[in-house]
Formats: C-alpha cells, sequence, structure tokens
C-alpha cells in the first residue's frame, strides 16, 4: 500500500517505481507473458513490413514500444548506437542490421531477463551487445556514441533530466538522440499519476511536450524537434530527435 501525505508522493516514491517497473518487466521477459498483439501494434505504429516479415514470431510478440524510430535515419556512419530501455531487442536488431561493417548496438536495460530475450532477438547478428544498466547512470564512457535511441523507455523514469544528462554525455559532438514516446494534453487523472504501477507501462511518467523541450534544451541538446503526433490511447505518440553541439 502507498501512502500519501497531504497529496505528496512518499520519500522513497522513486525507488517504488524503478522496484515496480523491474518486477514487471522481469516477468513478461521470463514468462513470456507481453500483452498480445506485439506483432500487430508493430505495424500499426509505422514498422515497415519488409523489417518485421523476417523476425521470429517471439521477437515480434514481445514488442512494447510505440513507434518506428528509423524512419529517414542514415546509419551509414554509426559505429556505436545505444538502445536504452531496449526491452526484448527488436529496435537494436533492426538496428544492428543496418550498420556499416564493424558498427556495433549497445542495447541497454535494468531487467536481467530481458537481456536474456534481447540475445535471442539478435540471432546471429552478433553487433548486438546486452548490458545491464540504469538510464539515470549510463556505463559508458563520455563522448562515444554516434547514436542513443530509445523506445517508450524514458517515460518509466522519474528523473528524466538526469537521464537526458547522461544521454548528452556519452553522445560524441554533433550525434543525436532518436527517441519515440509519449505525451498528454492535460494533467493525467489521480489515481493513474498517484500510481506507481502505472509507470509500467510509460503512463504515469508522461509529460507535455513542453516539458520535453524544456528538459532536452535544458540538457543542453539542439535542434529539438518533436514531430510525427499519432493518437496512442490515452495518450500521443511522437519522434523526438535532439542534436548535441559540436
Amino acid at each position: 500500500m502507498v501512502v500519501f501525505v497531504k497529496g505528496k508522493p512518499p520519500l522513497d516514491w522513486q525507488l517504488q517505481v524503478k522496484s515496480f517497473v523491474r518486477e514487471r518487466y522481469a516477468h513478461l521477459a521470463a514468462q513470456n507473458s507481453f500483452p498480445e498483439g506485439g506483432s500487430g501494434r508493430a505495424r500499426a505504429v509505422g514498422y515497415p513490413a519488409n523489417c518485421l516479415d523476417r523476425l521470429p514470431s517471439r521477437v515480434l510478440g514481445a514488442y512494447c514500444g510505440c513507434g518506428y524510430a528509423l524512419e529517414g535515419i542514415d546509419l551509414s556512419s554509426v559505429r556505436l548506437a545505444v538502445d536504452i530501455g531496449c526491452g526484448a531487442g527488436l529496435d537494436s536488431r533492426l538496428v544492428a542490421e543496418a550498420l556499416p561493417e564493424g558498427g556495433r548496438v549497445l542495447a541497454l536495460d535494468l531487467v536481467l531477463p530481458m537481456l536474456v530475450r534481447v540475445k535471442e532477438a539478435a540471432g546471429d547478428q552478433c553487433a548486438v551487445y546486452p548490458a545491464a544498466g540504469d538510464m539515470e547512470c549510463l556505463p559508458i564512457c563520455s563522448n562515444t556514441a554516434d547514436l542513443v535511441m530509445a523506445n517508450a523507455s524514458l517515460n518509466l523514469l522519474l528523473d528524466k533530466a538526469t537521464a537526458l544528462s547522461e544521454i548528452w554525455r556519452i553522445l560524441r559532438p554533433g550525434a543525436r538522440l532518436i527517441a519515440r514516446e509519449l505525451i498528454r494534453e492535460g494533467e493525467l487523472p489521480n489515481e493513474v499519476a498517484q500510481d506507481p504501477t502505472a509507470w509500467n507501462a510509460s503512463l504515469g511518467g508522461v509529460l507535455e511536450e513542453e516539458e520535453w523541450l524544456n528538459l532536452l534544451k535544458g540538457a543542453g541538446f539542439l535542434n529539438v524537434l518533436i514531430t510525427g503526433h499519432r493518437p496512442f490511447r490515452p495518450v500521443i505518440a511522437v519522434r523526438i530527435e535532439a542534436v548535441k553541439p559540436i
């Protein structure tokens, strides 16, 4: 039970949220109990059929993102891509297949059973390297990543400002963040906003578009774009792009 005092969350709110998120996704991965229709959701949010048709059904069935982030992205100069909150690894695999020779994808997730699914999703694609890590404290050297990706994972965080600062730190100058995320228009109902379990599906941490813009600019990013607005009831799915200045 969560007890609130004067409408404020408890002091260990962040720990509770992270624990709920970790437990839920560990269960999904270990028991293969992902919400049904992952393949259909991936197709509905814009993944190209030619990309999905060659993937195993277990990989498609584990999809929990909110959009296809790679449309129009030139990966020819990417040597290191980092997929943060990578989930079961669908995006990591697709990126690895498109990278030039020698390119690598670091697939980072907080949930160890999910990284087992990443290895399964990668198959023979040895350019995918699963790694355990927290988005608020990335285990990656500064100025090394050519691309950071996120798909419905940043909204799982309470401290988004710290995570964005970490993303900015690991990106090399001129490199960029490409994310698919959820935004809201207006306040979330109290029963959602004050329920730690609502964060399990990214809903509890959904921000308004202006909040994302302010956070990204506050972290030091330039050329911030939020586009591709699409209904994702009860919120909106968008594409976020931002560049670390040279």
